[in-house]
């Protein structure tokens, strides 16, 4: 449905007339580099994150894609589309919603604001109308139509924004950072928007760019991260989770333990940490371990030395802040 390939982008760092002069007298403009050889693929109907810090590149990224600039080296398909060749078609096939939408008349209703906009989109008459009907009920906004936009909460103003975005029935919509502005309780209410209704329900391609890490792995069915303008990790979270993290996680329930299994514990092959929980049902050894080799085997072995039996052995799964941390670490270049 979507593909990127090799795509670097760049923009000026200087503007003005001191940019201008520069460029009419053939004397080079300084710029600033923010995508490195981005490739990825998105399939059709699939939810897919953009995840990374503030200034990664997401944004520029979904400019991209969106058509509202051009990259510097590489290509860009919408649907099969080369987006650089035929960007009216591509534009036909997306739409674009941002939490910091402006471009509303806030004097005008709701109802009012999509006949503007979807007449800007060749929509009239009978079609238009049945249009905004529909695209209002799959946001829940039919019910407010005839309200002023300037009496709308953030909430239901990006709910508009999708209505508005919907109009045209785009194969593709793209976010950017949509939960941003709003409050916990609308913020969850666009996920299930953007999850159930648009990918589900309707069959929706959608692109989801946030640096909101448990919203990420909650609603992406993959995820590309984003550091630095360079993805540097992609594939489903959980893939992710196990790909990435650097260690195993167990925890071990007894009922008691004392200093010498402790030592026992301590000498597993490939431990890095150790942690001693106590609580009402006994005490926690929350273990870490290098991934491989005999270390499990040897854990195993240390807690049940001298006849002692484990209440429970379970493995922990890895938090995604530790795969968020890793990917983005200064560390990685």
């Amino acid at each position: 449905m979507l593909t990127v390939e090799h795509v670097d982008k760049s923009f000026p760092t200087a503007h003005g007339f001191g940019a201008l002069a520069r460029t009419l007298t053939g004397r080079p403009v300084s710029r600033r580099q923010v995508l490195f050889d981005v490739t990825l693929s998105v399939g059709r109907g699939e939810l897919f994150g953009l995840l990374g810090p503030n200034g990664a590149g997401k944004s520029t990224l979904l400019k991209l894609l969106s058509t509202l600039t051009t990259p510097d080296r590489g290509r860009l398909t919408i649907d099969g589309i080369d987006v650089a060749a035929h960007p009216l078609q591509a534009k036909r096939r997306i739409a674009l919603c941002t939490s910091d939408e402006r471009s509303f008349y806030f004097r005008l209703t709701a109802r009012q604001n999509l006949e503007f906009f979807g007449a800007l989109m060749g929509l009239s008459g009978a079609k238009l109308r049945r249009r905004i009907d529909e695209c209002s009920a799959l946001v829940d906004m039919r019910e407010h139509l005839d309200t002023v936009f300037g009496g709308f909460s953030s909430g239901m103003r990006v709910r508009l924004t999708v209505a508005r975005a919907l109009l045209s029935d785009p194969g593709i919509m793209f976010f950017d950072e949509p939960t941003r502005a709003v409050d916990p309780v609308h913020a969850e209410e666009i996920r299930a928007l953007i999850r159930r209704r648009l990918v589900e329900e309707s069959g929706k391609t959608v692109i989801l760019a946030t640096n909101l890490l448990d919203e990420a792995w909650e609603l992406c069915d993959r995820v590309a991260i984003v550091n630095r303008g360079r993805v540097v990790a992609l594939g489903p979270p959980r893939e992710l989770d196990a790909e990435l993290d650097a260690v195993v996680r167990y925890r071990v329930t007894l009922d008691h333990v004392d200093d010498e299994l402790l030592a026992r514990t301590r000498t597993v092959p490939g431990l890095r940490e150790l942690r001693v929980v106590r609580s009402e049902r006994g005490v926690d050894l929350h273990v870490e371990l290098e991934p491989g080799g005999a270390a499990l085997g040897a854990l195993m072995r240390a807690v049940s030395w001298s006849g002692a039996s484990p209440r429970e052995f379970r493995p922990i799964d890895p938090e995604a802040i530790d795969v968020f941390k890793k990917v983005t670490s200064d560390d990685r270049g």
